[in-house]
């Protein structure tokens, strides 16, 4: 089965949901919950009679009460009917295996974990839809698992289209729904001062999340994959690495001719173009090009995807980005190693900045992002309950888009490759010192060395697209956090900081005015220089209280500034 992201969607999807009963039933309904839930799908036949089978829908003989989360699994025995489906299903298998032989790592899409705050019911449970094509066959289905008003688990098979032949019947199993009380939220943040590393790795904020950045095309990941669709197999010459690094460079906005973020000579990243420029159209050349972002959740995530989470970025496009093409930052590609186009994408259409992220059209008109100026966005998807993101700038909602899951496969006390079956059913140890050689983090390239070969599936692209569209921006720092964050927290963070989003670095010292890090008679001594017009350091001014004339009241604050020390 190819898709659009061939190796991330695999079957399950919902519909609207139940109208809600009265307070009254409610709570006689609630009272007699139960746990857990499981809906039986044995029996369930689909026709191999027709090629858009009727939707098959089955509830819970009993209800399981509101919770603050759910975890939920669906892997039935199915067996195929009709002569293509006894062709290719011939005897009774998981359906996590036959996912499997679609595309290998499939079968991680029946099993997960959702956040439902406030326990509130109806409620999506998850959703996931996938289509495509397997040996010539266009099959397309949809899984629907939800909580109705009154508690009663359902699951679903819905919007099946298929050809005449192939049909499906489950010979046991169904779909089983547990209460379950999430652990908090863990947030990982990046400032971006000279490096990758995040405010945990600096030691800025020890207790923030585990996650990391690395460079896509590191080459401690070893030889990259090919081109489009190319998943398993290695480019003849190879690939080259480590391009993202001599494309990209850590610098101040004084050092890169930009503003300054709040009148902060900030420490930012200028991002490298998502294509190699000595050979821009080669689209295994682009392959490679972005940044690479391992949640690091699994440890203490009871699912190998995060079907809710938000990512904010504090961006400045220069003009000269803007201007040079419809599609300008190619946000995030979802799928593990940039096997696709961007799935999150700011567009300029027309002179007005477009966003979306997995939606189609032109995306959500936001005319606040523009060139030559610092913002900050913020995407809050909810991707398992209700297939939709929300879109902020600078604190401000601007707009809804899609919303989707995304990869954190490896556990990183006990990193496994993603290749989970039936007779697998852990996955594939990663040996101790290929774990440690690619820098305890996992590779986007690496294959297990069972059949089929599948991939670790556990990492985000950012500023990446395997059509190579996009250009070079600026970047002051990035949060993500495993959670749909509510609008009033997003509100809360507001625009662009130049000390970072939640986790703030100490604030400047006014008086260092060299901005060298030390407070001492060069710093006077440059003022001095600065005020009486000979020069300026980088990023400086004589304006000290920056209220529009360089006059005595500057030097009266300077020297208090300075005596009041750091």
């Amino acid at each position: 089965m190819t898709e659009r992201h061939p190796s991330r969607h695999a079957l399950v999807a919902f519909g609207a949901f139940a109208a809600p009963l009265s307070a009254i039933a409610l709570l006689a309904s609630h009272a007699h919950g139960q746990e857990s839930a499981f809906v039986d799908l044995s029996g369930v036949s689909i026709s191999s009679l027709s090629s858009n089978p009727p939707d098959v829908v089955r509830n819970s003989p009993t209800p399981i009460s509101p919770a603050s989360g759910y975890l939920f699994s669906i892997n039935p025995i199915v067996r195929g009917t009709g002569f293509l489906g006894a062709i290719f299903i011939p005897s009774a298998t998981p359906l996590g295996d036959v996912l499997n032989t679609f595309v290998p790592g499939s079968v991680g899409v029946l099993a997960g974990a959702t956040r439902n705050p406030g326990g509130a019911i109806p409620v999506q449970v998850d959703r996931e839809v996938v289509g495509g094509s397997f040996s010539g066959l266009d099959i397309s289905l949809t899984l629907d698992l939800r909580i109705l008003g009154n508690g009663t688990a359902q699951a679903g098979l819905l919007n099946i289209t298929k050809p005449i032949g192939f049909g499906l019947s489950v010979v046991s199993g169904g779909a089983s729904f547990q209460r379950f009380t999430p652990p908090p939220a863990t947030s990982s943040e990046w400032h971006f001062d000279g490096n990758l590393l995040s405010v945990r790795q600096t030691g800025l904020a020890p207790e923030s999340g585990a996650g990391k950045i690395r460079f896509l095309d590191d080459p401690a990941f070893g030889p990259i994959l090919g081109g489009p669709g190319e998943t398993t197999t290695l480019p003849n010459p190879p690939t080259p690495t480590g391009v993202t690094s001599l494309q990209s460079a850590f610098g101040t906005t004084s050092s890169f001719g930009i503003s300054s973020i709040n009148g902060v000579d900030a420490q930012v990243f200028r991002t490298s173009p998502p294509r190699n420029l000595a050979d821009p159209t080669n689209r295994a050349k682009s392959r490679g090009l972005g940044l690479a972002l391992f949640p690091a959740t699994r440890q203490y995530w009871p699912d190998d995807h995060l079907g809710q989470w938000t990512i904010i970025w504090d961006l400045y496009i220069p003009s000269s980005s803007w201007n040079a093409g419809e599609f300008v930052v190619p946000l995030i590609e979802d799928n593990h190693n940039n096997d696709g186009e961007a799935d999150m994408v700011i567009r300029n259409i027309g002179g007005v900045a477009h966003v979306n992220y997995q939606s189609p059209g032109n995306g959500t008109a936001v005319p606040a992002i523009g060139p030559d100026r610092w913002f900050r966005l913020a995407l809050s998807s909810d991707g398992y309950r209700a297939k939709t993101g929300r879109l902020f700038v600078d604190g401000v909602f601007v707009g809804v888009t899609g919303g989707d899951w995304i990869y954190a496969a490896t556990n990183p006390n006990d990193p496994r490759y993603a290749d989970v079956s039936s007779s697998n059913t852990l996955g594939t140890s990663v040996p101790a010192g290929t774990w440690q050689a690619w820098g305890q983090f996992p590779s986007p390239w690496a294959l297990s060395p069972t059949s089929p070969a599948t991939p670790m599936s556990s990492t985000v692209c950012l500023f990446s697209d395997l059509l190579g569209r996009g250009q070079t921006v600026y970047i002051g720092s990035l949060f993500f956090t495993d959670e749909a964050l509510p609008d009033a927290e997003i509100a809360a963070l507001g625009g662009a900081n130049a000390r970072g989003i939640r986790y703030l670095s100490a604030p400047p010292c006014p008086a260092d005015f060299n901005r060298d890090g030390f407070l001492d008679f060069f710093d006077y001594d440059d003022f001095i220089r600065c005020f009486e017009g000979e020069s300026c350091p980088d990023g400086t001014s004589a304006d000290f209280n920056n209220d529009g004339f360089a006059d005595f009241f500057d030097f009266d604050e300077f020297v208090n500034a300075f005596e009041s020390g750091c």
